[in-house]
């Protein structure tokens, strides 16, 4: 609670906040804010204008735009926090695990963190992706695993600090095995540093999710997604400016609401961004 409130008081957290509050509400709540359903196909209505019945038109299977982008929200905000929250756990048991056992366990684990940060997100999301086959769940793992190496250096960084810390040898002469130390007490004073770097890392994941379904590798048809409308909307931009707008203008309402969620975030829980501003 006093986190929230301590983000509230930040004048971009409180703008983020709202934003990303609102970006939910039409999440969870989108069957009450539409008359029509996100794969309710309406003959007649193909390639409609703006118009009192369809304000944003609809696709070229007579789909509601603005009903679909209202579901869209769904698949993006699910897919960015569960992304984050798998290689966020994966990141940071390879950054504990490397950066207390030490030895070639380290070398191993940096090593591979450093070849999947080699390639573009994108390229290895689609690589993955292909490996394992369009889908939501496939998406997913293919974020995560691209998101990954930022929280196992973060992780390692903390680890390599707090191991020589003297409750971590207290704990080792009170006879602690090495998984309990890396839980009970490296971990806990990770969380800090790992929370703000999930913050951080929840917009690119979307923007992501978003970049695999406008290439066709993401949640597949007929789920709305805002990267596939975006993808159909450019064979149509010309009859239809307002196909990509309300797709365009959620995905970037949502980004900005959660950057500034970020922002405040690291100005309250990161130390040496505090100290950066304070010098």
């Amino acid at each position: 609670m006093e986190g929230f409130v301590a983000l509230w008081m930040h004048r971009g957290g409180r703008v983020g906040i709202l934003l990303l509050a609102l970006a939910i509400l039409v999440a969870v709540f989108a069957p009450l804010l539409t008359p029509y359903g996100p794969h309710e196909q309406i003959r007649g209505h193909e390639l409609m204008g703006m118009s009192w019945e369809h304000p944003f038109g609809t696709d070229l299977l007579g789909r509601d735009i603005y009903t679909r982008t209202l579901y869209g929200a769904r698949v993006s905000l699910i897919a960015g926090s569960l992304s984050v929250l798998l290689g966020a756990v994966l990141g940071t048991f390879m950054g504990i695990t490397a950066g207390y056992l030490g030895s070639w366990i380290d070398a191993a684990m940096m090593r591979l963190a450093d070849a999947i940060s080699a390639f573009p997100a994108i390229l290895l999301g689609a690589a993955v992706v292909a490996v394992l086959g369009p889908g939501f769940m496939q998406v997913a793992i293919a974020i995560a695993i691209a998101q990954s190496p930022q929280f196992a250096r973060l992780a390692r960084a903390i680890t390599l600090v707090e191991s020589k810390q003297e409750y971590v040898e207290a704990a080792e002469a009170m006879g602690a095995s090495r998984t309990r130390v890396m839980v009970k007490h490296l971990l806990p004073n990770a969380m800090g540093p790992l929370v703000v770097q999930c913050s951080l890392s929840v917009g690119i994941a979307i923007l992501l999710e978003t970049g695999l379904s406008f290439l066709g590798l993401g949640v597949q048809p007929p789920t709305p997604s805002w990267g596939q409308m975006l993808a159909d909307a450019l064979r149509f931009i010309e009859i239809i400016p307002a196909y990509a707008v309300l797709p365009g203008l959620a995905l970037t309402v949502v980004l900005v609401g959660v950057n500034l969620i970020a922002d405040a975030m690291r100005d309250k829980l990161d130390p040496q961004h505090v100290a950066q501003k304070g010098a």
